[in-house]
């Protein structure tokens, strides 16, 4: 055999070479490996995307200069979402309630990885939920307090309200 790493010369480099240094132990790297992407960032605030959304609607609808306020219109808007919050959310939140306590049939790895699999799902449809319930519920006091500064006249309020996402 020929070439580089045989004979007496290749065997005297392997013995006298400094070999590959493995990562230092709990370093949490793997020779070789590629990094794992960095974790998620925290949850989105809903309350804050409910309230920011209501006010760019507000805001893009009442752009307009021939836009007028209808009180009868968003009253029937407002009690919208409030039925819907009050029997839709509440229902769903009810019956999701249950989705996060299920007991094992049997008590062998089967039935108890998926019983811990069912369980973690409840508890993400339940965040879920919950998201979804502060992102309406704001929405909802957005349009309460649009159609309160326009009973009272508040013109103020009004066009801080339409100001929203518009640069100054």
């Amino acid at each position: 055999m020929t070439g580089p790493g045989s004979g007496p010369q290749g065997v005297y480099n392997q013995l006298n070479t400094t070999p590959p240094q493995a990562p230092p132990p709990g370093s949490g790297l793997i020779q070789g490996a590629t990094a794992a992407p960095p974790p998620p960032g925290p949850p989105p605030n809903y309350g804050e995307l409910g309230k920011g959304q209501a006010q760019a609607d507000f805001a893009s609808a009442s752009a307009n200069g021939g836009w007028e306020f209808d009180p009868e219109a968003m009253d029937k808007v407002i009690k919208s979402l409030e039925d819907c919050l009050e029997n839709d959310f509440r229902k769903a939140r009810r019956e999701a309630d249950v989705l996060n306590q299920i007991q094992p049939p049997g008590h062998e790895v089967g039935s108890e990885g998926y019983t811990v699999a069912a369980n973690n799902s409840g508890t993400a449809y339940q965040a879920f939920m919950q998201g979804a319930w502060d992102y309406t519920n704001s929405y909802l006091d957005t349009l309460r307090q649009i159609r309160t500064a326009y009973q009272n006249q508040d013109q103020a309020a009004i066009d801080a309200l339409r100001r929203i996402g518009k640069a100054d």
